[in-house]
């Protein structure tokens, strides 16, 4: 029922309207699940790309994911291209430390876990 149609019904002094249910639309807990869902299989998606799966604005979809599901953009440090004379040397030291490491115990380098190039 549009908002004229309700606008008429009470000024006619019928309180007793009923909205339509809504077609084609899950309500917002499903959408939530669903978002949910999409962010635990791949936590990179970007709002534009779950808007577009789901077929919700990207409003909708911020809404959920920062109001809902309390989730925060966090923007990676940027590693510089070129180092200081400090940090070189810093990373010398790293890099002999860990060479020691693997020296001492060979299955040192089946304990390291990667996440990615930064």
């Amino acid at each position: 029922m549009s908002v004229f149609e309700w606008f008429k019904h009470f000024r006619d002094g019928k309180e007793d309207v009923e909205d339509e249910s809504l077609s084609g639309r899950p309500p917002t807990s499903d959408n939530i699940e669903r978002v949910r869902r999409m962010l635990a299989d791949e936590r990179r998606l970007c709002l534009r790309m779950i808007a577009e799966e789901l077929k919700i604005s990207i409003d909708s979809v911020s809404n959920i994911v920062h109001e809902h599901l309390q989730k925060r953009k966090i923007c990676p440090k940027s590693v510089p291209q070129k180092l200081s004379n400090e940090q070189k040397q810093h990373r010398k030291e790293t890099s002999g430390d860990f060479i020691d490491a693997c020296d001492r115990n060979p299955q040192f380098l089946e304990k390291i876990i990667t996440v990615d190039e930064s």
